[in-house]
């Protein structure tokens, strides 16, 4: 039986990944810094012995602990739209360094990094592919991704060590506490915000249509040594996700919205007096968060599909429905 390594295996993509990994017969073991995950599928795995789980992070960990990994999956990384940039690439350049000098040590078959189309910018597009220009927005998280994915393709390249780097667009599903759970939480109050009534074509992903290419590339030589926009390519805008959930919620479907000029002048503003004060605490609103909503936001996926064949199997609307029936059952859980 093959053995995996997965860093981050218990946040949100990492966990969900963990399970995939699992049923496709891999003998799986993690690295996090949190040894429970709130993914009760892996939580039970992990307590039935069928999955272990190191505690460490990506700059410390002590890799000598592990024998061997046939693959190894780069989850982890700082993600946040806030914070110093050298900050950033301690973790996510010096830190993923640290697992790929592992995974030529182990003799691995392959290495993984996950990364994020974000490294694009935010200038307005529709189907960008991979070979197209990256100029990622002015945020310590989208430059560091962006010299993350660099360093792999550089440094496996000198080693010898076959590499795929993933980039996801917004990943939503059952157990994102990052995202999904605010934004459901907000579409069911009637208060979520969007700018400029949500026409925006947007990227979201459904994270078991990630998980599959995630698992799929990293273990087939065909698709070693290249990168990959990794979306569910339905093309909705964020009007059309947001609508949908409430549908699905069976609530009525009112949104905040926000002119595009305004917000990005907002969000300007607020971060500037927050970097005045020296704030380690992000504003409540970001320019990360706002420019990506202000414009077309949407990546091609035919590569992936042509070079291992990506097809996401999970449309939007029985992702929705799988995400919203796990937000419900949460509120189910604390009555």
């Amino acid at each position: 039986m093959e053995t995996v390594l997965i860093t981050g295996i218990s946040g949100f993509v990492g966990a969900t990944l963990a399970v995939e990994l699992y049923r496709r017969g891999y003998n799986v073991t993690g690295v996090d810094r949190s040894d429970s995950p709130k993914n009760k599928e892996l939580a039970a795995l992990v307590k039935n012995g069928r999955v272990r789980i190191f505690q460490g992070d990506l700059n410390t960990f002590d890799y000598d602990m592990l024998p061997y990994a046939d693959y190894v999956f780069q989850i982890a990384g700082k993600v946040s739209p806030w914070g110093d940039l050298a900050d950033f690439d301690r973790i996510n350049v010096d830190g993923t360094k640290r697992a790929i000098d592992f995974a030529k040590k182990a003799g691995s078959k392959s290495f993984l990094y996950l990364s994020s189309v974000a490294v694009y910018g935010y200038d307005g597009y529709k189907n960008r592919k991979e070979e197209d220009e990256k100029h990622p927005f002015d945020n310590p998280y989208s430059i560091s991704k962006l010299h993350a994915e660099t360093m792999v393709m550089k440094y496996c390249k000198e080693l010898g060590l076959p590499y795929v780097v993933i980039r996801p667009g917004n990943v939503y599903g059952p157990n994102d506490f990052t995202s999904s759970y605010q934004i459901y939480s907000l579409i069911e109050k009637g208060k979520m915000p969007y700018i400029d009534h949500g026409r925006y074509v947007s990227c979201f992903v459904y994270v078991g249509n990630l998980v599959d290419a995630i698992a799929t590339a990293g273990t087939t030589p065909a698709a070693w040594n290249e990168d990959y926009n990794i979306t569910d390519g339905f093309g909705e805008t964020l009007h059309e996700y947001f609508a949908l959930v409430a549908e699905t919620m069976g609530v009525k479907p009112r949104f905040i919205s926000l002119p595009g000029p305004l917000a990005k002048a907002f969000s300007t503003v607020l971060e500037g007096a927050y970097k005045l004060m020296k704030s380690k605490k992000a504003p409540f609103v970001t320019r990360f968060s706002t420019y990506q909503n202000c414009a077309d936001y949407h990546f091609s996926i035919a590569k992936a599909k042509r070079i291992f064949g990506y097809e996401p199997k999970t449309s939007l609307k029985e992702g929705v429905r799988n995400t919203v029936d796990w937000y419900l059952s949460l509120k189910g859980d604390k009555a």
